[in-house]
């Protein structure tokens, strides 16, 4: 599955850089965590609340970021475990600045699904679902980024 999608937000690059590959400040927007346990700067660890229909029960995602370009983009990788299923994740941003000083973030990701919950995808409700969630922690980040650098 690959979504994308880009957010303006007016912080300026270097804020929103240090922000977004900061995993304190990105799994507080990341939607039904349970926990977070930050091992260093690049690598976490999360545990959320996952349900697909009749399947509920907690994903935990060994989080990595990698190939860091400041204050460009960076690249996030992940693989969780739990529900009789295995979550293979890449994801990305690259920053743009604006004329007004403020940060055009483009983002994409591609996630991979096996075990259990893969056999909700045909049906499509696996996307609705991702999509969902993404909004979802997009707003957050968009919202969080507002707060901290107004």
């Amino acid at each position: 599955m690959h979504l994308d999608g880009r957010f303006t937000v007016s912080a300026a690059r270097p804020d929103v850089y240090a922000f977004l590959t900061d995993p304190a400040q990105v799994s507080r927007h990341m939607p039904d965590v349970k926990d977070v346990v930050i091992e260093d700067a690049d690598r976490f660890t999360v545990t959320a609340r996952v349900g697909v229909s009749h399947i509920k029960g907690d994903v935990v995602m060994k989080l990595a970021i990698k190939d860091r370009r400041p204050p460009i983009g960076t690249t996030v990788v992940g693989r969780g475990t739990g529900l009789a299923s295995v979550v293979d994740m890449v994801t990305s941003f690259t920053l743009e600045s604006t004329d007004a000083g403020g940060t055009v973030v483009h983002w994409q990701g591609d996630v991979t699904i096996s075990g259990k919950l893969a056999a909700f995808g045909p049906q499509g409700l696996l996307d609705r679902i991702a999509r969902k969630n993404v909004d979802t922690f997009v707003d957050g980040i968009r919202s969080g980024l507002d707060a901290t650098y107004r």
